[in-house]
């Protein structure tokens, strides 16, 4: 299968950020990171199985295989694969497996997992398909995703604009500026019930979490 130009920009540009997280010291202080932390025993349960999309470094990835059985982590970028991998190395965590692939490459079953997240990556997956299909028939039923995604159309800012000058000039790979009623509604399209929303931060970074009816 012949990979889009666009998806091989955004292989590359993550790449080259991944450099950034080559040290398995640096931490990452994300408003979803703290989240997960201080509630990761609420959304998961120590046997369920578990996608986590655009994994990055893993910071999150990690805290959620400390609560569970098993994790598959998925990232586009082979680099921060690797950095992941390193790091799950250097902090002694062995219930992860880590994946270079894309949402829509994936050769996982339906109905494979009790829980997916996808924290601040689902602005990045600007593709014809749905993604919200995809996850819908990745979830057992009554399954649950949890998502955070900066939501760049619901007020104006320095960085909503600075954002979108740079996805202009093909600095940073094509974003979707969301407002939050659009991202609950194509969520809730793909046939979720959102159980709760709420934001994480004044961007505002729309924290979901959605269970597959």
């Amino acid at each position: 299968m012949v990979k889009p130009k666009q998806l091989i920009k955004s292989e590359r540009f993550w790449d080259n950020i991944s450099k950034r997280f080559s040290d398995s010291n640096r931490k990452m202080n994300s408003p979803a990171l703290q989240t997960v932390k201080q509630n990761a025993g609420k959304y998961f349960t120590p046997t369920d199985k578990i996608l986590d999309i655009g994994c990055g470094p893993g910071d999150i990835t990690f805290e959620i295989a400390r609560q569970t059985k098993e994790v598959y982590a998925t990232d586009i970028s082979e680099g921060m694969i690797g950095a992941a991998k390193q790091k799950a190395i250097d902090k002694n965590i062995t219930n992860i497996e880590f994946i270079q692939t894309d949402l829509f490459e994936m050769k996982f079953q339906s109905g494979s997992f009790d829980v997916i997240t996808a924290f601040s990556v689902l602005q990045y997956i600007n593709v014809k398909q749905n993604p919200y299909d995809k996850i819908y028939e990745l979830l057992k039923p009554h399954g649950l995703f949890i998502s955070s995604t900066p939501c760049l159309r619901e007020r104006k800012s320095a960085l909503r604009y600075i954002m979108a000058g740079l996805t202009t000039l093909k600095i940073v790979p094509e974003i979707l500026f969301y407002k939050k009623s659009e991202l609950e509604s194509e969520i809730k399209e793909s046939g979720f019930t959102i159980s709760d929303a709420s934001d994480l931060s004044k961007l505002p970074e729309r924290f979901i979490i959605a269970i597959k009816d």
